[in-house]
């Protein structure tokens, strides 16, 4: 389960100025303790949210009551007391596992016959199936639309409500839970925003009163008025925050004519933009399509999206061997079908491309970018491809990847020994790059797998676009290790990309020092990749527990800003890593700001304020010395080292391809 992190704490009226790293159940109840009266759940990790626990009144000033439904009366009886509530006037909230849902599917469909703008939330979880339970929903009348990241999350919300009472259709928002934890930093709504955009309670709820009591008003007609709905919410969002959304997202934007294409929902689709530059700069024409609503299924749009393509491939979350296609791409061929018979609304198509089905985040296998590289290599297979198949398997072939290129976007990996210590560090490294530097961040922690070691791994990805994917990066320009030991017996610098920089902790303030820990192995890696080697000031010794988390976590923030901060400025070819974007006397201030948001308030440090301020004080110290005082090994002293290079390549790990 994803715990959300608000260190901002209290109310809409009172809050931190400083925006902190929330995950997608700290975004649920930051929104709903703004617009919702009555939250209820059955799930006990949102009542420790700090936004519902201490809000005591929402943007409109009325009362925000956190409601807990005892498990064993189960989801149904939850979806029948925010019935009760919604017809007694209050805008409800449910927030519920998706296959706590799924099996109260006569509840939800009470709700669809009420007509009640009720909202709810759906954890979707890989332990439990993936998204197989929140794809059944797609069949019991209510709106069904798919968050892939933490702030498509907080602005789904929004969106849902809005529609849900303008439509008079109840909507679920599926936020889908993976293995991997993911963190972004999220400003507080503004009272103005929620005014405007929401509304007060039930406002337009009233407004319908008479003609929802028409019994001769059937579904189909509250259906009809879903698309628009749905669709005015969207834009009016944009136009009062900028963020833009939309049922369906295609990359690239313009023109419709690439040979392949790819299509998922939710944070598969979000993998897939993020992608598709990566894909088309190695020669590929692929195009990439992101569904956001499951319903009302864009079918129409889709078929205008995808109509000029050859082959299309489908990347599911499900797999169902005995239907005749998995859910998503029975919809699609659906489409097309109705495109070729002349349906009304609908493009006229004079073919039907071939329609491939991928089954991805089964099994345990995240989505990588390399298994994108073996889904077109299938597609341009013509007939020779397979059309069914599951990621992680032989099924298809994986071509030989090679070395990783950057993409734009400022990305590092940190590898640190515990999951505790990643988290911690991705939740200051993306705080303190977002404030810093102005830059969007995000942040994924994760296990190591196979050659890469046995430790975690934060991934952060910056930059001045909105980060897009939540798998991981197929490249990082910058790899930073918590301990030289990580090279000994594996390969954490597997994604390092040409020119990057890879930092080690070093006590050596000599760059021949710094190079002389280095495996050979590393060495042959770091010469061939044309990469930069630098040593920082790793404290050893003193506190440990909850203190030496974050006090890593403050050297990796000081190194990711200097990485961010050199991209930014377009300082790689500079001597030193840092550009000219950040101060480096800016850096003990920010980390420090940014260590006493996170803490203050929490048990986790000992001793009160004076604790609090010496070890804010001591990593803003440790961050400033990262950002700046490090050593880097000069390109020099790495091409001297022939004879180290030389045997260095004989190990496998310094020519084996990235995954």
């Amino acid at each position: 389960m994803e715990n959300g992190i608000d260190r901002g704490g209290g109310s809409t009226q009172a809050r931190s100025s400083r925006a902190w790293a929330r995950d997608v159940l700290g975004a649920i109840a930051l929104v709903e303790a703004a617009i919702a009266q009555r939250v209820l759940t059955d799930l006990p990790e949102l009542a420790e949210q700090a936004d519902l626990g201490r809000a005591s009144s929402n943007a409109f000033g009325n009362a925000v009551t956190l409601e807990r439904v005892d498990t064993h009366a189960g989801t149904g009886a939850l979806l029948q007391r925010a019935g009760e509530r919604t017809s007694a006037g209050e805008r409800v909230t449910v927030v519920a596992s998706a296959r706590g849902l799924a099996g109260a599917r006569g509840a939800m469909r009470a709700l669809v016959a009420q007509r009640l703008g009720v909202v709810a939330h759906a954890l979707c979880h890989a332990d439990d199936g993936g998204n197989a339970d929140a794809l059944s929903l797609a069949d019991l009348g209510w709106g069904v639309l798919f968050a892939s990241s933490v702030g498509e999350s907080l602005d789904l919300a929004l969106v849902a409500r809005r529609a849900a009472e303008d439509s008079g259709t109840p909507f679920v928002v599926v936020h889908e839970c993976s293995r991997v934890r993911h963190v972004e930093p999220i400003a507080p709504m503004s009272r103005e925003l929620c005014e405007v955009f929401i509304g007060a309670p039930n406002a337009r709820v009233r407004e319908r009163e008479s003609e929802e009591r028409d019994a001769s008003t059937g579904a189909r007609t509250f259906a009809e008025r879903v698309p628009f709905a749905l669709g005015s919410a969207m834009r009016e969002l944009e136009a009062l925050t900028g963020r833009r959304h939309d049922v369906l997202e295609r990359a690239p934007q313009s023109g419709g004519d690439s040979a392949v294409a790819l299509v998922g929902l939710g944070t598969v689709g979000d993998s897939l933009i993020a992608e598709v530059d990566r894909l088309r700069a190695a020669g590929h024409d692929v195009a990439a399509v992101k569904l956001v609503a499951l319903r009302p299924f864009p079918g129409a749009r889709l078929v205008k999206a995808l109509s000029r393509a050859l082959a299309i491939t489908v990347i599911e979350g499900v797999d169902v061997p005995l239907a005749q296609s998995n859910p998503l791409t029975a919809e699609i061929k659906a489409s097309f079908a109705d495109a070729l018979t002349w349906a009304p609304d609908y493009p006229g198509v004079g073919r039907m491309p071939r329609i491939l089905s991928g089954v991805a985040g089964v099994a345990g296998h995240e989505l990588e970018a390399h298994d994108l590289d073996a889904i077109v290599h299938n597609m341009l297979a013509d007939e020779r491809g397979r059309r069914t198949f599951v990621l992680g398997t032989d099924q298809i072939h994986t071509p030989v990847a090679a070395a990783p290129h950057a993409a734009a976007p400022f990305s590092m990996r940190g590898v640190v020994v515990d999951a505790e210590t990643a988290t911690s560090c991705a939740d200051l490294c993306v705080a303190v790059v977002a404030s810093a530097l102005g830059l969007r961040a995000r942040a994924s922690v994760r296990p190591l797998k196979g050659d890469e070691g046995s430790g975690f791994a934060f991934d952060l990805v910056a930059g001045r676009d909105r980060p897009r994917g939540a798998h991981a990066p197929h490249a990082a320009r910058l790899i930073a290790l918590s301990e030289i030991a990580a090279l000994d017996s594996a390969n954490p610098l597997r994604r390092l990309a040409r020119g990057g920089i890879v930092a080690i902790p070093s006590a050596h303030r000599s760059a021949d020092g710094v190079w002389s820990e280095v495996p050979t192995w590393a060495k042959a890696l770091i010469h061939d990749r044309g990469a930069r080697l630098i040593g920082y000031d790793a404290r050893k010794g003193g506190p440990a527990g909850h203190e030496a988390r974050w006090l890593t976590a403050a050297a990796c923030a000081g190194l990711a800003l200097a990485g961010a901060s050199a991209s930014a400025a377009g300082a790689t070819g500079a001597t030193g890593v840092a550009g000219h974007v950040v101060d480096p006397s800016l850096v003990a201030r920010e980390v420090g700001e940014a260590l006493r948001a996170a803490l203050e308030g929490s048990a986790e440090i000992g001793g009160g304020h004076d604790a609090l301020a010496s070890l804010t004080t001591e990593a803003g110290e440790i961050a400033r010395r990262a950002f700046e005082a490090h050593v880097e090994v000069p390109r020099a002293t790495v091409e001297r080292d022939e004879e180290g290079v030389r045997l260095g390549r004989k190990d496998a790990r310094a020519s084996s391809p990235p995954r």
